[in-house]
């Protein structure tokens, strides 16, 4: 919250010196509601980016549970990794039973999720607890840091989800090659993370450029990133990082299939709020179209590059990990 409103301030700020005003109770109001993160516009373009990221979620796991092919006998095996509250794969297994209103296609499905932070994973399993009662589905939280091995045996996941973890680790490859792991053969990953080199995230940020302010918004991050929060662990202290490695969507291509993973189907969702760059409702109405037409328009394997977020959907081939790692 304290950063929030940090945020604010500086926001405030900055256009009360672009205007050449000395006093921040002079910025113009419209500027003020639009840039708060914490007003109702503010809200309204999260649930704009929650339904491009739900659609794209949907599709890739229903790609994913046609090819496992899992009969009603067996057990799907899930885990969310960054988990938070879990809402992901919450969001999955709604949409997979109607809302809980018809049985699962499985005779269980059992989800694990990875989390650093206590907080998230006590009010995560509260949640869970009220919405799966009822229904053959099993749940467990790890209290883990990503900057460590997964608590998870080898090949014993079908579906793996990363949603914007890996832009804030030092190290994301070793993380995949965890998952590669953790991944049965035949099963699938869905990564998504911030495409900030994007050419619409770039269009977007030409007001920001313009103001003189760019290195102070979107400069990379040093190799000393300031530290955004921290997880514990078996009494030891890890650090959490903001976006420090933000990359093209071929950046983590490329990685992908170093530690052995197939591209299955590409994607891309949209947040206006990520490129930033105005505080004009007009240009923010044109940030919206050229969203949605990259996302409803453009072919994926071309929309991937323009699109705000990096979406892929990946798979481990038929053979072992074992195999693969003695290759």
């Amino acid at each position: 919250m304290q950063r929030k409103n940090r945020f604010a301030r500086e926001v405030i700020e900055n256009h009360s010196r672009s205007k050449g005003e000395c006093d921040a109770d002079a910025a113009d109001p419209l500027a003020m509601f639009l840039s708060d993160p914490e007003s109702h516009f503010s809200d309204i373009l999260y649930l704009y980016f929650r339904i491009y990221k739900k659609r794209l979620l949907w599709n890739f796991a229903q790609t994913a549970f046609a090819k496992l092919n899992l009969d009603s006998s067996k057990s799907l095996c899930i885990t969310d990794i960054g988990a938070s509250m879990g809402f992901d794969v919450l969001y999955l297994l709604r949409k997979l039973t109607r809302n809980f209103s018809v049985p699962l296609p499985y005779r269980k499905v059992l989800v694990s999720l990875v989390e650093g932070d206590e907080n998230l994973i006590a009010d995560g399993e509260r949640t869970w607890k009220n919405v799966v009662t009822a229904s053959e589905i099993a749940f467990q939280y790890c209290h883990h840091p990503l900057v460590e091995a997964l608590p998870l045996e080898d090949e014993s996941q079908h579906l793996a989800i990363c949603s914007e973890v890996v832009e804030h680790l030092q190290e994301p490859g070793m993380l995949l090659q965890e998952v590669f792991r953790i991944l049965k053969p035949g099963g699938f990953l869905i990564l998504t993370t911030d495409n900030s080199p994007s050419l619409l995230q770039r269009i977007r940020r030409i007001p920001v450029w313009m103001s003189g302010t760019y290195r102070k918004f979107y400069g990379r991050q040093s190799t000393t990133p300031e530290v955004v929060a921290t997880v514990r662990w078996h009494g030891e202290e890890y650090p959490i990082f903001g976006h420090i490695n933000l990359n093209s969507t071929r950046y983590w291509e490329k990685m992908s299939e170093r530690v052995g993973f197939q591209i299955s189907k590409y994607g891309t969702y949209e947040s206006i709020r990520r490129g930033g760059g105005s505080q004009s409702p007009f240009v923010l109405a044109g940030y919206f179209i050229l969203g949605a037409m990259v996302y409803h328009l453009m072919p994926r394997s071309i929309g991937r590059y323009f699109g705000d977020t990096t979406a892929l959907l990946l798979g481990k081939s038929e053979f072992s990990f074992k195999q693969f790692r003695n290759r």
